[in-house]
């Protein structure tokens, strides 16, 4: 049976499967989700921008109350995005991995890119102190490289999350979205002939529900 996600069930689920790696999360669960982030994070970056201008207006005018006041909105506005990112890290990964898992995906991928990530990372942390102007052709050319990087993983990733949940039940569960409509020769066994007629007759008779269903989503 179909399990929908709405808006609310998306955040609940989030924290509920706070270090499940297991199992499925539709398409909507993660894109829910992302929304949530951006309700959460966006002001605070706004915040934090409006805070800087405070800040460096202050300066400009020599006034000491409005500098202070500035800093203190940037210090607050950064804890809170700190608290928020280091609260979600490990959720985030979790359903980031199981919408690879709806899409017939190991978590294979994820982990490499992880490994990646930390790796590129530490790179970019050791050029800030040896060469923090970038002077050097080599730290160029390896910060670039790493870049480039990000930007094909990011994609990648981008097209991954935006995929349809694979309608067949696999190794990590069965499909939320189409439930027990959708099942392979082999999930309902080696039967006899009026058995798979049985079945082309339901998976002919579901094909409508699944477009249904497909396009209820997509709106």
């Amino acid at each position: 049976m179909e399990r929908k996600i709405g808006f609310v069930e998306a955040f609940k689920l989030f924290w509920k499967q706070y270090v499940n790696f297991k199992g499925r999360s539709r398409r909507s669960e993660y894109w829910f989700m992302t929304l949530w982030h951006l309700i959460f994070m966006v002001p605070a970056f706004i915040v934090n921008i409006i805070g800087l201008f405070i800040m460096i207006f202050g300066i400009s005018v020599s006034s000491n109350v409005t500098s202070a006041t500035g800093l203190i909105i940037i210090f607050v506005s950064s804890i809170y995005i700190f608290i928020y990112g280091l609260a979600t890290l490990i959720p985030n990964y979790a359903i980031y991995i199981r919408r690879f898992h709806d899409t017939g995906r190991s978590m294979l991928i994820p982990l490499i890119f992880l490994g990646i990530y930390i790796v590129t990372y530490s790179f970019i942390l050791v050029f800030n102190f040896t060469d923090p102007d970038y002077i050097n052709g080599s730290t160029i050319i390896t910060i670039i490289i790493i870049y480039v990087l990000y930007f094909v993983m990011g994609i990648y990733n981008l097209v991954i999350c935006c995929l349809d949940s694979e309608r067949k039940m696999n190794k990590y569960g069965q499909s939320h979205k189409y439930g027990s409509f959708y099942q392979t020769n082999q999930s309902k066994g080696n039967g006899n002939t009026s058995s798979n007629d049985n079945f082309i007759v339901e998976d002919s008779n579901s094909e409508q529900r699944f477009k249904r269903l497909s396009e209820q989503e997509d709106k």
